[in-house]
């Protein structure tokens, strides 16, 4: 039996009503699963995290044009990520490994400078002693460290002015507070600095002391390969040093002496001594030689095992290589 055509479009119509309803349905349940998934997230405690702000190679000292903040899940951040108020414990460290941009900055990563002690290069038996300069002994600011300098004093002796060689030799350790380990640049360029630190034995540390308190001392530089140590003093005043001191008076001449009823005979003059010109000069040489204040100069001198010193590797005595740098540092 065959439907009138009247009921069946009345029933396609009817179906093509309930697969609308149906498709109306599904994608309200749809939306409605997404807002709620909208709002489950935007639910998430969110945290603030210091991150890479681009892609940071290992090495890279950090600063704050290296870091950024970003918002990242609070269940799934890394306990010992860094927040905001804790920037500051990575300024200025050292990163371990590379990082991209946006990953974490974790304390792991990073690693801080510690510098070692001063006293650490120092060999043993030696010590540091630092002593106040003005334009003269720091050789117009051109003393670096690793140079040699010779320290002479000027003192009153028997009221007479003497300036001798104190110490030969010395290694110059730090100029104001650059090392060749730490370096101001502006003040090396500048030659900025009231002070040097010298490497001295403790008899010779003695010597500096005592030397700075009762005459002047004045700094000469001298060349990293002189290994000689000179006895030249000077005594007397600046005429004697010039040779325009007065001339010593006349010998006197010879005079009878009458000795009771004995026959007249005479004396010698007592007009003193022609000296010699180094002595009318006033400069002499010192009873013994000086010995270099520098322990690994005095080694390579007498060409004995050398100690590292100061940086200086050990080893067999061997020449000064002028590409290792000044007073043979690396």
């Amino acid at each position: 039996m065959r439907l009138p055509a009247f009921n069946r479009s009345m029933a396609m119509l009817l179906l093509a009503l309930a697969a609308g309803l149906c498709a109306a349905w599904a994608a309200r349940q749809h939306i409605q699963r997404r807002v709620q998934l909208l709002e489950d997230q935007a639910r998430v405690p969110m945290v603030n995290r210091v991150v890479a702000a681009y892609d940071l190679p290992a090495g890279t000292r950090l600063g704050a044009e290296h870091l950024a903040l970003r918002s990242l899940p609070a269940a799934t951040v890394s306990s010992d990520s860094i927040p905001p108020e804790r920037y500051a414990e990575l300024n200025g460290t050292v990163l371990r490994a590379p990082l991209r941009a946006g990953d974490p900055v974790l304390p792991v990563h990073a690693m801080a400078q510690h510098q070692t002690a001063f006293s650490t290069h120092l060999a043993p038996g030696r010590r540091a002693i630092t002593m106040p300069v003005d334009v003269i002994n720091s050789v117009s600011g051109l003393l670096q460290p690793g140079d040699l300098i010779d320290l002479y004093v000027s003192f009153e002796y028997q009221r007479r002015r003497i300036t001798a060689p104190l110490l030969q030799g010395v290694l110059v350790l730090a100029t104001g507070a650059n090392t060749q380990h730490v370096q101001d640049p502006a003040q090396l360029r500048q030659g900025a600095y009231a002070t040097v630190t010298l490497d001295a034995a403790p008899e010779d540390a003695v010597k500096l002391v005592a030397a700075r308190q009762g005459g002047a001392i004045t700094a000469v530089l001298r060349h990293p390969h002189d290994s000689e140590s000179s006895q030249k003093a000077v005594r007397g005043d600046l005429a004697s040093l010039l040779g325009v001191s007065a001339a010593p008076p006349a010998a006197a001449k010879k005079i009878p002496v009458i000795y009771g009823d004995s026959a007249q005979r005479s004396v010698p003059g007592l007009a003193p001594r022609a000296s010699s010109s180094s002595q009318a000069s006033g400069v002499f040489d010192l009873p013994y030689t000086p010995e270099l204040a520098s322990a690994w100069m005095r080694q390579l001198a007498d060409g004995e095992e050398a100690l590292p010193i100061y940086g200086l590797p050990a080893g067999p005595a061997q020449p000064f290589d002028e590409t290792r740098g000044q007073g043979g540092q690396p």
